[in-house]
């Protein structure tokens, strides 16, 4: 594992921010934290995180804490910008291009109406279907990337989806069919195209409209 002190996220949740008006968290709870994605190619992209330092959600999809969180913001998500898709890039090694440059596992909430999965199924990788609470078992050590369609069911009950189980690193793939469909194709890295003003927005948004559990 790298330092902590190194890990951008691991960063925020200790309370140093890059971007003061945008890393501090939205929400969170004992084990997670959400906070708004740098490189938000629509408003309202969020992003969950494990408070530990891990590489992959994986081991995450059945922890009641990480529903809890996820069932918090999803009302809003859908209240403010409609149906929300969750995916992720699960890396296993330091350093991989499959974390997209972030070695510290993450979950995207994105509020996006078009489906992705006529570009995925074409896209000449192979998918199966899974619940979430497989992909550990059917993953094992291997990178894989995960989708799941909530539409506007504001619930996190083991929520199925289309796992693929990568035979090497790959970096930003669903960034990559989000931008084609959005902004252009050569705009879905978040390094060269932060979006930071979007970004802003969804904070903004986010934190007035957020009501913590009790």
């Amino acid at each position: 594992m790298i330092p902590q002190g190194t890990c951008r996220f691991c960063q925020i949740n200790s309370g140093s921010y890059k971007y003061l008006d945008i890393d501090e968290p939205i929400a969170g709870n004992d084990d997670f934290i959400a906070v708004a994605s740098i490189g938000a190619l629509v408003e309202g992209w969020s992003l969950i995180m494990p408070r530990k330092h891990q590489l992959s959600m994986r081991n995450y999809y059945s922890t009641p804490l990480l529903g809890n969180l996820i069932e918090s913001l999803l009302p809003i998500l859908v209240q403010q910008y409609g149906p929300v898709m969750v995916f992720e890039h699960g890396a296993n090694t330091e350093g991989s291009i499959t974390s997209c440059g972030t070695d510290h596992a993450h979950l995207h909430l994105v509020p996006f109406g078009e489906s992705l999965l006529l570009d995925m199924y074409g896209s000449g990788l192979n998918w199966i279907r899974c619940r979430s609470s497989e992909i550990a078992s059917l993953t094992g050590e291997s990178e894989y990337l995960f989708y799941s369609e909530l539409g506007t069911d504001c619930k996190w009950i083991d929520p199925a989806g289309h796992l693929h189980i990568l035979e090497r690193p790959f970096s930003q793939f669903f960034r990559r069919l989000i931008a084609k469909k959005t902004i252009g194709d050569n705009m879905f890295d978040y390094k060269s195209n932060p979006n930071i003003e979007v970004s802003r927005k969804t904070r903004r948004a986010l934190v007035s409209m957020y009501t913590p559990t009790p």
